[in-house]
């Protein structure tokens, strides 16, 4: 929270810079930059505050967080209580976004902004081969155990945008944002699951670290392995934003601006989520897959003024 406040500070001391260049230089203002009725604008807007966060879908807190209240001063998230299956509160903009813009009145604007990112990542480590060593204990072959996880988050809003003056511009609007987080995780493994071999090597940070299949209540499995979490962590919601700052056109066509944000409202909700095991039915003599239900479904619904960013923009208009 320390860390947010400063910069949100930051941003603030910067708005208020920017318009204090402007007032400044506003004596050697010899034309008029601001932008005409039918005028359209493409830019680029920073959120400091989610940057502070990390900039992606874990960065944000999460409902266990919350519940549990696991962050310690210095924000460090215990391990036992931050799982990945747990639902993300989605209330700040993204870092990073394009925005667009369309002067309909001399004072009033049609603005938009998407914003996302996420990734793709592979995490291989080599085993021992347990059919080589089976055959022959000197042996040394290898085979990889992988880790893929695929995650993703970001933001869409639209809505309308009122400004007061000429060159320096104060500005205000609202409008309607919905944002998204999460992904899933799939697992492929070297040494395959048989009945001479029902629990193979696996790499330890699964087997020590992921792998939660001892209390999922299973009875014909004495061993399972993750093969898919389904939904880790996915959320999306729908807001509403309210927005407040100065924008200064220091030349013709472009302008710098800088804005409060605030989130009154967002409702949000998260599928059912589960993780797929496989492992050695003991019963039926055979390799079988345990569907272990994580949750049928969160929602939540935010409100109050604590839910507050800050966007520096930088828009060409045409």
């Amino acid at each position: 929270m320390n860390t947010k406040i400063k910069v949100m500070a930051m941003s603030l001391l910067c708005a208020f810079s920017v318009g204090a260049m402007a007032q400044a230089d506003k004596q050697k203002e010899a034309k008029d930059y601001a932008p005409k009725v039918g005028d359209m604008a493409i830019g680029v807007n920073f959120n400091p505050v989610a940057a502070a966060q990390g900039g992606n879908p874990s960065s944000f807190s999460t409902v266990g967080q919350f519940l549990y209240g696991s962050e310690s001063a210095d924000g460090i998230i215990s391990n036992a209580e931050a799982k990945p299956s747990q639902m993300f509160i989605l209330a700040q903009q993204p870092m990073v976004s394009i925005s667009y813009k369309y002067q309909a009145k001399e004072h009033m604007a049609f603005k938009a902004s998407i914003g996302f990112s996420g990734g793709y990542i592979t995490y291989r480590e080599y085993v021992n081969d347990d059919k080589a060593l089976a055959l022959n204990p000197m042996a040394a072959d290898q085979v990889a155990d992988a880790i893929n996880l695929n995650y993703t988050g970001g933001g869409i809003t639209a809505g309308l945008e009122f400004s007061a003056g000429k060159n320096l511009r104060f500005v205000g609007g609202f409008g309607l944002m919905y944002s998204f987080g999460g992904g899933d995780v799939t697992f492929n493994y070297g040494n395959q699951i048989t009945a001479l071999n029902q629990k193979p090597t696996t790499m330890q940070k699964i087997d020590k670290n992921i792998n939660e299949f001892a209390s999922s209540g299973c009875t014909w499995m004495d061993y399972g392995r993750p093969l898919h979490q389904k939904n880790v962590g996915i959320s999306q919601g729908i807001g509403i934003y309210a927005n407040l700052g100065v924008e200064w056109f220091f030349m013709k066509n472009v302008s710098l601006g800088a804005t409060v944000d605030l989130t009154p409202i967002m409702v949000a909700f998260q599928p059912q989520t589960y993780t797929i095991y496989e492992g050695y039915d003991k019963y039926n003599n055979k390799v079988a897959q345990y569907n272990d239900l994580v949750s049928p479904g969160s929602c939540y619904l935010l409100y109050g003024t604590d839910n507050i960013g800050v966007n520096i923009s930088f828009h060409y208009y045409f």
